[in-house]
Formats: C-alpha cells, sequence, structure tokens
C-alpha cells in the first residue's frame, strides 16, 4: 500500500508539480541519481521559455521534497511528521525528449540528474598529501567547490603520504573513504565524510503498518588472515592477525566471526604493499588489519525491506518494530530507492546494517590504494635526515602544484651493514621511478636518466668510455681503445693513469704522500729513478741498508757533509782512490792510525813536514 503524498519539484526558479514518474536512488559511497518523467505540454508551460526545453534543463539545479497530503488520518504521521518528509538537492546532468507511435509514447521529457556530489567528479587529477590528517585532506580538496560538506573522520592520525594520481575528487575522496573506514554519502542535504548519522531523526517503522516487506541475510566470510608489512627503513617487516580485532564489532557478528572461523578454518596469509614512504610497518599493518576486519564484517549481514516513510535518509538510523524479537532493532541506511507515482503513490524500498553502535563503514575496503606506473622525477633534497641514503623528488604532476614526495629509497647495485655503493643523484638530476606493487604511495628511485639537456658528455661510437664523475669533477676515465685507466681531479689534472700498454703514472699538481703503517716496499724489473727540483730527504730511525750488484756513482753539486754518531768503518776489497783539487784534511781527536800489510809511501812536491807537541818516533 503506497502512502499518497504531495511532492513539490523546483528547478532552478520554476515549481513542477505535475510529473508521471519519479525516482530516487540514494546509496553510500556513490553519487545519488534520480530519474524525473513529465510531458512535455507540462514542462513548456512552466517554463515558459522558446529555448528548446532539453538545453535549458541541463545544468541547472533541483529541489524535491515529498511529504504526506494535508489531511491524512494516519496516528504515524500525526506523532512524528519528521518522519515524513523527504527533500533532496542536486544538478540535471541529462535531459532525453521522447515520443513514439510504437511504443504509445507522448511527448515526454525524461530529466536526469546526480545529487550535488556529482560537482566533485570532475576530470581526473593529481595530488600528494605529506603527514596529513584525514579531515586536512579532505578540507583540501574540497575547497573551490560550492559544495556543503560536514567532515568528521573518527581516525585522526596524521598519514605519512597519501596521493590521488589520475582520479576525480570525488572518486579520490571515495576511495580514501573505503580505504580507511570512513563514510562518504550525500544525505540530501550535504556531504557526508567520516562519522554517520548526525539527524536527530529516527523513523520508527512498525511491520504492517508502514514497513511492507522484510527480509534479514547474513554470511559467513572467511577471518582466519594473517597480515604481513614491510617496513623499508626499519629494514624488517610486521605481521598481525585479523582476528585480533573482532571487537571492532559486538552483538551478534561475534557469533557470525565465530561460525566463519569454524568453516574457514585455515589460515592464510596476504603480504602487503600499503606502509607509504615515511611510515611505520607496524602501524600499517596495525591499521589495515582492523579495516580488513571491518570489511568482512561490514558484508556479514544487512536487511532488506520496504516502507512508506520518505523521511528515510542514507546513513542515518531506522527503527524497526514488529518483525522478530531478534531482529527489531536500530539499523543505519546504506541504500535506498524511493519511487512516486503521477498518482501522488509513495513507497521505497531500501537496506541497512546494524554494527551495534559501530561506527566504520560497511564498504571499508583497505586494499583501494593508487596505482601507478614507473616516470621520471626530480631530485629536490638528497640530505636523507636518517642517514638511508634516500632521496626527495618531485614528479612533474607535483612540480605543477609545488608538492614532493617525502624521502624514498633509492636502489644501489650493492650494499649492506658498514658496505656497498654510495652514489646519490645530484638535487636537480633527473631519476626514474617505479612503484612497488604498482602503489602511488611506494615510490622508489631505481636510477639516472639522460636527455638533451643531460648529457654526459662521454659518448663514443664504439661505446669505449666508461666513466665515473662526481659534481666537482673528480672523475675515474676507462678507455677501451686504449686500454687506459684515468684517475683525474677536479682542475682537470691526472693524478694516475694505468696505460694499456703497461706503463703506470701518477702525477699531482701539489704533493703525493705514502704513509704506511708498517712496510712500504718498491721493486722494478730494471730501473728506479728518483728525480727531484729541490731538496731529497731519506729519514730511517734505526738502520739503513744500500746494496748495489755494480757501481755506485754519488755527483754532488756542492758541499757534502757526513755526521756519523758512532763509527764509520770501510771494508774495500779493491783499491781507494781519493782525490781532492784543494786540500784534504784528516782529523782525530784520539788518534790516526794508518796500516799496511805492505808499504807506504807518502809523495810531496814540496816538503813533507811531521810535527808532534810531545816527540816524532820512526821505527
Amino acid at each position: 500500500m503506497a502512502l499518497q503524498t504531495d511532492t513539490t519539484i523546483k528547478i532552478g526558479e520554476t515549481i513542477i508539480r505535475n510529473f508521471s514518474r519519479l525516482e530516487i536512488i540514494q546509496k553510500i559511497h556513490a553519487h545519488h541519481s534520480f530519474t524525473l518523467e513529465i510531458r512535455k505540454d507540462l514542462l513548456v508551460d512552466e517554463l515558459k521559455s522558446v529555448m528548446p526545453v532539453s538545453q535549458e534543463l541541463v545544468g541547472a539545479k533541483i529541489s524535491i521534497e515529498i511529504k504526506p497530503i494535508q489531511g491524512l488520518d494516519d496516528l504515524m504521521i500525526i506523532k512524528n511528521p519528521k518522519d515524513y518528509i523527504l527533500q533532496f538537492y542536486g544538478v540535471i546532468t541529462k535531459s532525453n525528449f521522447q515520443k513514439s507511435n510504437i511504443k504509445d509514447v507522448e511527448e515526454t521529457i525524461l530529466i536526469q540528474g546526480n545529487s550535488t556530489s556529482k560537482l566533485l567528479d570532475n576530470a581526473k587529477n593529481s595530488n600528494s598529501f605529506t603527514k596529513m590528517t584525514l579531515e586536512e585532506i579532505v578540507n583540501k580538496v574540497k575547497s573551490g567547490y560550492e559544495i556543503d560538506m560536514h567532515v568528521n573522520p573518527y581516525y585522526k592520525n596524521k598519514l605519512a603520504y597519501t596521493v590521488q594520481y589520475n582520479e576525480s575528487d570525488f572518486n579520490f575522496l571515495n576511495r580514501l573513504a573505503m580505504r580507511n573506514g570512513q563514510w562518504l554519502y550525500d544525505n540530501g542535504r550535504m556531504l557526508v565524510f567520516g562519522t554517520p548519522g548526525s539527524s536527530s531523526v529516527e523513523p520508527n517503522l512498525v511491520y504492517g503498518v508502514n514497513l511492507h516487506d522484510f527480509s534479514y541475510d547474513i554470511k559467513l566470510k572467511p577471518v582466519m588472515l594473517k597480515v604481513l608489512e614491510n617496513d623499508h627503513r626499519k629494514g624488517d617487516y610486521s605481521s598481525d592477525t585479523i582476528l585480533k580485532y573482532r571487537k571492532e564489532v559486538d552483538g551478534f557478528h561475534q557469533n557470525f566471526i565465530n561460525k566463519s572461523s569454524e568453516v574457514f578454518n585455515k589460515e592464510t596469509v596476504i603480504q602487503l604493499n600499503q606502509n607509504a614512504v615515511e611510515g611505520y610497518g607496524n602501524s600499517a599493518g596495525e591499521q589495515y588489519a582492523k579495516n580488513k576486519m571491518r570489511e568482512i564484517a561490514g558484508k556479514m549481514m544487512q536487511i532488506k525491506a520496504t516502507s512508506e516513510v520518505p523521511g528515510i535518509t542514507i546513513g542515518n538510523n531506522v527503527r524497526i518494530n514488529g518483525v522478530d524479537i531478534q531482529q527489531d532493532s536500530s539499523y543505519r541506511v546504506t541504500k535506498i530507492i524511493h519511487k512516486c507515482d503521477d498518482g501522488g503513490g509513495y513507497e521505497n524500498h531500501f537496506t541497512a546494517v546494524n554494527f551495534n553502535g559501530a561506527v566504520f563503514s560497511p564498504k571499508t575496503n583497505p586494499d583501494l590504494f593508487p596505482i601507478c606506473y614507473s616516470q621520471t622525477a626530480i631530485v629536490t633534497a638528497n640530505a636523507d635526515p636518517d642517514g638511508l641514503s634516500g632521496v626527495q623528488i618531485q614528479m612533474p604532476w607535483q612540480e605543477i602544484k609545488g608538492e614532493t614526495t617525502p624521502y624514498v629509497p633509492l636502489i644501489q647495485k650493492y650494499g649492506g651493514d658498514s658496505r656497498g655503493v654510495h652514489v646519490i643523484p645530484e638535487i636537480g638530476d633527473t631519476v626514474f621511478v617505479d612503484f612497488q606493487g604498482n602503489n602511488a604511495e611506494l615510490p622508489i628511485v631505481i636510477g639516472t636518466m639522460t636527455s638533451r639537456k643531460e648529457k654526459s658528455g662521454y659518448s663514443t661510437p664504439n661505446n669505449d668510455l666508461k666513466v665515473i664523475e662526481s659534481r666537482s669533477g673528480n672523475r675515474a676515465v676507462f678507455d677501451d681503445a686504449t686500454g687506459d685507466i684515468t684517475i683525474e681531479t677536479k682542475i682537470g689534472k691526472a693524478i694516475a693513469v694505468l696505460h694499456g700498454d703497461g706503463n703506470i703514472r701518477f702525477k699531482a699538481p701539489k704533493n703525493i704522500e705514502f704513509d704506511a703503517g708498517k712496510d712500504i716496499i718498491m721493486k722494478a724489473g730494471r730501473d728506479i729513478i728518483f728525480n727531484a727540483e729541490q731538496n731529497i730527504s731519506e729519514i730511517a730511525f734505526l738502520n739503513k741498508t744500500i746494496g748495489v750488484g755494480g757501481n755506485m756513482h754519488t755527483t754532488v753539486g756542492l758541499d757534502k757533509v757526513v755526521h756519523i754518531a758512532g763509527d764509520y768503518d770501510e771494508n774495500i776489497e779493491g783499491n781507494l782512490k781519493s782525490h781532492t783539487e784543494k786540500e784534504r784534511q784528516e782529523t782525530g781527536l784520539e788518534g790516526i792510525q794508518n796500516n799496511s800489510e805492505k808499504d807506504v809511501s807518502k809523495h810531496a812536491k814540496n816538503e813533507i813536514q811531521n810535527n808532534s807537541g810531545e816527540r816524532t818516533l820512526h821505527n
């Protein structure tokens, strides 16, 4: 039995009371839609416009109010009049003119549209949000839209890194809500994000009076799930189980969970890739496990019913009585279809859930991460505060809006604890970015990119050069054409060249120092040549040994001074010849001895003088 109602439709400033059919479909996490069928002649008379009706309608705002006709002798309506008023606001997005002799259809205008949430469903967009709460993210996204929105998420913590990638603003907010267990719906007057049900109205439905059809559905779902989540910055992973969070719902759901664990009794493992950069693996895994439990619980039970109460609103509660003592309770509405015919008859069909006071969305789905594929980026910072050799990057869609990533991992060819390759791109370098598990919130730099603007300058036709060059100009060059290996300083001076022909050359603009904790051993197959334009100093704190297998020649341009603290022994197996162009003096403070197994001869062109302080002996 349908309720007799009075429906007022306002398009722009025009009020329409006559129509053939009206249907409004309202769902959580979706745009509401409506279909209005009106005879063309009635609509043209109302609009009084020379412009084609369909053109004037598209884009216009629409409001719809449905309430019981006056004078109904119904105690339910008299006692709770607010329960019986429906208000809906939307925008017309489509208009269709129909006329058919075959189908016996008069000239009819079919008007279709959506709730005002449709205004958020613009073209695809990309944004990133670092260390922001859900409320801060939503408020930033909705700014600039002429739309009423109530934002009150129950999850208050900051999210490490959140990405909207090639999604409309509505699709992003919807995914963000479902992934984090929040509600998103249009209650007919405003858009709600977060905690549901701000209305004080809870329509009272009595079976057989204003409730005419009721069904209660339950189903079992696997709950024996273990989740694993990586923590790249910690270098570890965490594990959790969703059964740990079974108290996210209470009441009959505990029985459903027990039955599910008995039927689906084998534990399974899920490997996650959802810990966003600079996030923490345990907290990310915990939130996933909670929301996975919420997702499963949200699918375990629902009711479906038919009523004639227009005031039932999406996201709010209804009170059901007279069905069964077990099912008589409050239920939160997740979907409702309002139908009104040309005679004013009204009824609705709705779906609702009972979470016994829990506020999470039955459409929770923690697996809804943003999908992204490899692309290029610019390095904006490379001083990783944690010392993990990460870099901060900016992809082109972030550069336009002045956004960057947090510090993201950088792939090295080899690495480990206190070992490995440490080569970090410079600020301004172009790098190639991939995404772990195609998750836009898990970027990872896998290498640098060259372009016409960024050339190494070492390209050769035969690919002869392999080069490592730092920002300051220090470089190592491996030349496969010559076989040379060259190490150069920043001022372009080669300090070491390992020639392909076997020669090695060291050259420094200033000093070369060798410092060994123990021995320095130099060995040459032929000659060793030392050449200094100034001084050569040799110091041995203990012994010095020189061995020469052939001749030894010493040439001194000026003086030669030899100072010996102990004895000076010479052992010559051949002859000793000493020649001086001037005088030769020998002084012994304690004596001078000349000994020979044979003769001693002294010759002088002039005199030979022997002087003694005491006496001279000749034997």
